[in-house]
């Protein structure tokens, strides 16, 4: 997890926003290299992320099927949303899973964090696994345009192999996965 402290005076040094989205802003900061050079960055500054790997009974997946204005394309992921305000990384994960799945999770386990993008953006990504989901009632955000999709594990591995997944909170959600997964669904 990032270091709260660290991370507000990495802000504070932070030069004036450049840009400022709906969920994140660009600000350039002074930097000094491990040799000593100065140089500025300008870095996207967000508020993190949860990620959900929802898993129904037979160890099949509920992705989503979501266009990606950057891909340039729709592309096949786990669910995931961005933390909202005083939001813990749980909270927001059972808040996207019934958003964007319409299904809820009994059982809650925290696989693992990651930065998707380092050399760029100051985003975090908490990866969950969810299981004994059941159905409910879910609305995706206005901006979202999303297709669910129930997979197996064997195709789940096959799409991701073959290169068709190429999401990468997907790619590692289900690499955390594999090694977590229970020792008698195998």
């Amino acid at each position: 997890m990032t270091d709260g402290i660290h991370f507000k005076r990495f802000v504070a040094r932070a030069g004036k926003v450049i840009h400022r989205a709906r969920v994140f802003s660009i600000r350039p900061v002074h930097v000094r290299a491990p040799n000593g050079r100065r140089f500025e960055h300008h870095i996207v500054f967000h508020p993190g992320a949860a990620v959900v790997v929802p898993v129904l009974p037979g160890e099949r997946f509920v992705l989503v099927r979501q266009y990606r204005a950057a891909a340039q394309r729709a592309l096949l992921e786990f669910p995931a949303g961005t933390l909202e305000s005083k939001e813990s990384p749980l909270e927001c994960a059972k808040r996207e899973i019934i958003e964007e799945t319409g299904y809820r999770a009994r059982r809650w386990k925290r696989l693992g964090s990651f930065y998707p993008a380092p050399g760029v953006s100051t985003e975090f990504m908490h990866l969950f696994l969810a299981t004994g989901l059941s159905p409910a009632q879910g609305v995706p955000d206005l901006d979202e345009f999303l297709e669910r999709e129930i997979i197996s594990f064997p195709r789940l591995q096959k799409l991701i192999f073959q290169g068709t997944i190429v999401d990468g909170k997907t790619l590692l959600g289900f690499f955390y996965y594999c090694r977590f997964r229970p020792r008698g669904v195998r």
